[in-house]
């Protein structure tokens, strides 16, 4: 009866470690599958764009962390104080 005992845990673990070696082997695998499954499904330029608003007029826009919530930024110009609360 022992011997049967202790060929039932000898097959426990030899599948018991079979598992854990596919567990190992194929997560990564099927992770990085995944991965370009995912991205194979996404355009391949970023579709953003960004731009600016041709102007000759510079200024400067500044803010301070003690003005109170929601009030303007502080605007100068080049020929003089502009507007919001400076």
């Amino acid at each position: 009866m022992s011997e049967i005992g202790t060929g039932l845990f000898r097959a426990t673990l030899l599948f018991g470690m079979l598992g854990l070696a596919l567990a190992l082997i194929l997560a990564p695998a099927v992770d990085r599958g995944a991965g370009y499954l995912l991205a194979g499904d996404r355009p391949a330029l970023d579709m953003m764009a960004t731009g600016s608003i041709g102007s000759s007029t510079r200024y400067t826009v500044s803010r301070s962390v003690l003005q109170p919530a929601g009030a303007p930024p502080c605007i100068f110009y080049p020929g003089g104080p502009g507007g919001g609360r400076c």
